[in-house]
């Protein structure tokens, strides 16, 4: 796994990028969080984060001509967020008298400071924070410039000197009444180590870079301001930051001009769409000044603008509330630690892999593609906990086991030119529905169509067993060899999508383009006046004609349609995909819920597995199968998920009753042992769901407990302990009776080593 190349493509997420707001305000405030303070009615916090990028926050504050409320985005729905009132209301109400802090150690430079205004006094504020050395010479009377032409609107006297107190240190020398010429200025430069011009006089007569503000390579900076902001409070503060930051590398003999970039004013990359937000308009002052709870209504119509594209629709990423950028970097480290706790592990078997967070994201980021890079890596380098996949890939194998795969060609006929695959949950679930496909697609296709019985893969490709993977294809395509390179007929939108990435050499068609050009089948339930929402299973995803296929077929069927907002393209996933269902199961409810929560109409589903999961929760759904072969729709739309043990048992009997009924093949259903009746309580059948032990782990633990007397009797009790392990499970079975009619009552698995001594020679 290539660690850099995906560090890379975290950095085209833009989840941290700041609001328009942010970074058009030159000083690049962090207006969301302080808004955000202001909503919780926290003005306290709300002024500390002004403080952190503002000089003299209370002055500025209050003069600040906010060209941040230019670029709001609340401004289509309902006016642009009155930023420049509520940072007055910070100020307000959330100063405090800070704490005397440590003075910096002087660094032994002297920079001069050629102006005492608004400009002047920012430059050498910042460079005495850098430890300098700053004489300031101002031709009038006093330093502040035009911030005194505000005093008495939203400034006091007061506040102003307060601020300026800061210049009353050592480390500062003011001279005042003295104006500066060129020949004087020729002189200063001499004797500093820099000099910062902020004097209008003297600026025009001089060229400087745009970009750092310096002369030439001189020790001469400007505080220029671009003509078209030269009014500007905010844009002439951040210039003279930006020139003290140039001037300070420039006296430590670094690079003045590296790593600048949207040091000043920009366009943000953030495009936060309002589409789904509300109208509201600006709160109205009743004063000079917003009160606390006017402030704290205003805070409310901010956005907080932040690109949560691809977190917003994915229960995954909401659940961890995480942005792919950050996702990515926990996986670097799952990857690169060798030893410690995997912590991203939890979170990286709780991605469904359904490519939606693509589908919305600008940049092209597909978790989906990264996480299954991930769990293939950590198959790999045997980091994968067993516990994550072990009961699908268990299914899996006995899917492609003698007990479900088999294949034939329809009968008396030596070409087809199609073979009809299922699936494996299909014939799991609704075993009934095969039969009668498989006799609707004989009765009109006159070129022959063969059967085919298995699992297509998915839990080795969703669990990132790439070897499985690998045997699985080799399976499929021997068959399909043996069978004469049939066209696959696929009912299952999983296996579609696992065909194209694995077998493209494969022709397939969906089973619902097959009814949709040769029309539905004969006496197919009536009473079709229904009104649905459509769910699209995830692996349809882009696969057009699957999905236009499916509603053409609901047309014919007299249905009325209502699309769920995220559908087609966009769809979601039901909450299996990815193995999420047997990972996290809470994580999967997530997603169940979330997908219930869209449709306020009956669902209709084309999915077996979806289907299943939306019933769980009680949601009344529909199977495109139920509509076309179903018995009793009432029914159909409530039917539950059948047990573990009851979907394998259904696979079997699909196999020998289609052999037998239309290949004339006898053979027997070997799931019982005559010697022993083994029953279980209902309270154990809820157990086994919850800890995926099927009816057959149990009777083999029963079994070889009874047959070679491994066991523990309770004589109070009078039950029986049994335990076996199969492969890296161990089973643990309590029972009663022992005369061949046997009463488990409980039924645990775990997946750690039994280590057992051998005391004999102790």
């Amino acid at each position: 796994m290539n660690l850099d190349k995906i560090l890379q493509i975290s950095d085209r997420c833009i989840n941290d990028a700041p609001p328009s707001c942010s970074a058009y305000c030159p000083l690049h405030i962090d207006i969301k969080s302080f808004i955000d303070e202001i909503e919780k009615n926290n003005f306290d916090k709300a002024y500390k984060i002004i403080e952190k990028r503002m000089v003299f926050p209370r002055i500025i504050s209050m003069i600040c001509d906010h060209p941040c409320e230019n670029v709001c985005v609340r401004d289509k729905n309902g006016g642009s967020v009155l930023i420049g009132e509520l940072e007055k209301s910070a100020v307000l109400y959330g100063y405090a008298k800070p704490k005397k802090g440590y003075a910096v150690p002087p660094s032994g430079k002297k920079t001069a400071v050629i102006g005492g205004g608004l400009r002047g006094i920012t430059a050498a504020h910042d460079l005495v924070n850098k430890g300098m050395h700053i004489d300031i010479y101002e031709k009038s009377g006093r330093i502040g410039g035009r911030i005194w032409e505000y005093e008495g609107k939203n400034l006091t006297a007061d506040v102003i000197s307060e601020e300026f107190a800061f210049f009353e240190n050592n480390q500062v020398s003011i001279v005042l009444n003295k104006k500066i010429d060129n020949s004087d200025l020729d002189d200063i430069i001499k004797n500093y180590d820099a000099v910062f011009l902020a004097a209008d006089d003297l600026i025009s007569e001089y060229d400087y870079d745009r970009e750092t503000f310096q002369v030439d390579s001189s020790s001469l900076f400007v505080g220029g301001v671009d003509t078209d902001k030269k009014n500007s409070v905010v844009f002439a503060v951040s210039s003279s930051r930006r020139a003290a930051i140039s001037i300070d590398r420039y006296v430590k003999k670094v690079s003045v001009t590296a790593s600048r970039e949207n040091e000043g004013s920009y366009i943000s990359p953030l495009k936060y769409s309002t589409d789904d937000e509300e109208e509201k308009t600006p709160v109205h002052k009743t004063g000079e000044f917003f009160l606390k709870e006017e402030a704290v209504s205003e805070a409310s119509r901010c956005f907080k603008c932040q690109c949560r594209d691809c977190i917003n629709p994915c229960s995954h990423l909401r659940k961890f509330n995480i942005a792919p950028k950050a996702y990515i970097r926990n996986i670097n480290h799952n990857e690169r630690i060798i030893k410690g706790s995997h912590y991203a592990n939890k979170m990286i078997l709780s991605c469904t892999e359904c490519g939606l967070c693509k589908e919305k994201c600008n940049y092209g980021i597909s978790m989906k593609d990264i996480v299954h890079e991930t769990r293939q890596s950590m198959v790999e380098r045997k980091k994968m906990p067993p516990s994550a996949h072990d009961f699908a890939l268990k299914d899996m194998k006995f899917s492609n086991s003698e007990k479900f795969f088999t294949y034939r060609k329809e009968v008396n006929r030596e070409d087809i030119k199609y073979v009809f695959y299922p699936g494996c949950q299909l014939p799991a679930s609704n075993p009934d529905y095969v039969e009668k496909i498989y006799s609707y697609l004989t009765k009109n296709i006159d070129e022959g169509v063969g059967l085919m019985l298995g699992c297509c893969g998915a839990p080795a490709d969703w669990s990132g067993h790439a070897e499985l993977m690998e045997e699985n294809v080799k399976l499929i395509k021997r068959a399909w060899a043996e069978l004469g390179s049939p066209v696959f007929i696929l009912a299952c939108s999983s296996c579609m999508s696992n065909f194209d990435k694995y077998i493209s050499e494969i022709q397939c068609i969906s089973l619902w383009e097959i009814i949709d050009s040769f029309g539905l089948p004969d006496n197919y339930p009536s009473g079709h006046s229904l009104k649905l929402n459509i769910h699209d299973p995830c692996t349809s995803r882009h696969k057009d004609s699957m999905q236009e296929s499916i509603r053409n077929i609901i047309a014919k069927l007299g249905c009325e349609i209502q699309e769920l907002k995220y559908s087609k393209e966009l769809t979601k996933c039901c909450g299996y995909g990815g193995l999420v269902y047997f990972a996290n199961r809470e994580q999967s409810d997530d997603f169940i819920n979330d997908r219930i929560a869209e449709s306020y109409e009956d669902l209709l589903v084309y999915c077996t597995m979806c289907k299943d999961l939306f019933t769980s929760k009680g949601k009344r759904t529909f199977h495109m199968l139920d509509l076309l072969f179903g018995d009793d729709l009432d029914v159909s739309c409530k039917q539950k998920m059948p047990t573990l043990s009851q979907r394998q048992q259904n696979r079997m009997m699909v196999k020998n009753k289609l052999l037998g009924q239309i290949w004339g093949e006898g053979t027997e259903m070997s799931t019982k042992d005559e010697k022993y009746a083994i029953t279980v309580t209902e309270e154990v059948k809820g157990k086994m769901e919850e800890m995926y032990i099927v009816f057959n782990d149990i009777r083999k633990t029963v079994i070889n407990s009874i047959e070679k007397r491994e066991r523990f009797f309770n004589p109070v009790e009078k039950t029986y302990l049994a335990r076996l392990r199969m492969d890296n499970v161990t089973y643990w079975v309590k029972y009663e009776g022992d005369d061949g009619k046997i009463s488990v009552t409980n039924v645990y698995s775990h997946r750690m080593e039994v280590v057992e001594e051998n005391h004999e020679n102790q």
